[in-house]
């Protein structure tokens, strides 16, 4: 993987690379290809952007050091995965649909590389995702006016394309995986109630979660094609508070205890997946 960077249309943020595979260069460990993996999908919130060291405190880094010590992956069905791996394909500014173009085909590659070899424990054993922030908030600051014809049909040909993406996504995800890799889709929080966006708060609101005129609810849309295809939903919104958001000219992403939250967020629904399965 290369250096990735999240742009959001309409709304200026901060900007950010970061390396990857990460968990590559662990030390005394196995090589790669031999460990089991945490594969991990999205924008920049998954690349970690707004944390004060992406490869540290991002959330993808935080729910590595959970699963290392939570997932089960050990002989005799014990808690402990000290040799998880982390791959992190998320690309700053990906929508759902350059995530179906570019990141994709490359978990599909590493699903189908490891998940269908004879090692089993070399296997991906949980993949995470979050996509569809930069699909609606591009097109939220056009609704300023509210809903309007134009904005209603803006948002709806928006979600309908996303609803598709995302359905492809899983679908495939699911197909190259099989039944025992845990996937974990991430709901959107609101984040323009701390930035200089905040008067679009209620309207971003009504596009995530629904209100009067407004029929598509984004995160309705995350949990049914989740539902639908055996995966597990970190669900944010409504669980970060505006001082866990970066704010001021940055109106996408989380802090560090943003970060933190959805980690634990990801984590519960971990817990939840197993617990189904067990």
């Amino acid at each position: 993987m290369g250096r990735r960077m999240l742009v959001l249309v309409g709304i200026p943020i901060l900007l950010l690379a970061l390396s990857g595979p990460a968990g590559a260069a662990d030390h005394g460990q196995p090589p790669l290809a031999h460990r089991p993996l945490y594969l991990a999908l999205g924008n920049s919130v998954a690349v970690g952007v707004g944390a004060s060291d992406p490869a540290v405190t991002g959330y993808v880094p935080v729910f590595l050091d959970l699963l290392r010590g939570e997932l089960t992956c050990r002989p005799l069905h014990r808690p402990g995965c000290r040799k998880l791996a982390l791959e992190n394909l998320a690309v700053g500014g990906a929508t759902s649909t350059t995530l179906v173009r570019d990141q994709l085909p490359l978990a599909i590659a590493e699903l189908q590389a490891r998940n269908h070899d004879r090692r089993p424990k070399n296997d991906v054993k949980v993949i995470t995702i979050d996509i569809g922030g930069n699909d609606v908030f591009a097109v939220v600051p056009s609704c300023a006016a509210g809903p309007t014809p134009e904005c209603l049909g803006l948002i709806d040909t928006t979600l309908r394309t996303f609803a598709a993406n995302f359905t492809t996504t899983l679908a495939q995800l699911r197909a190259a995986a099989g039944p025992d890799t845990i996937i974990i889709a991430m709901t959107y929080y609101n984040p323009l109630p701390s930035c200089r966006l905040s008067a679009l708060t209620p309207l971003a609101a009504s596009v995530l979660e629904g209100a009067p005129g407004f029929d598509g609810r984004l995160n309705d849309l995350i949990r049914a094609i989740s539902a639908a295809n055996g995966v597990a939903v970190a669900d944010t919104y409504g669980r970060l508070a505006d001082q866990d958001l970066v704010g001021d000219t940055d109106c996408l992403h989380p802090n560090d205890s943003s970060h933190q939250i959805i980690a634990d967020l990801f984590d519960a629904a971990l817990a939840g997946a197993e617990a189904q399965g067990a």
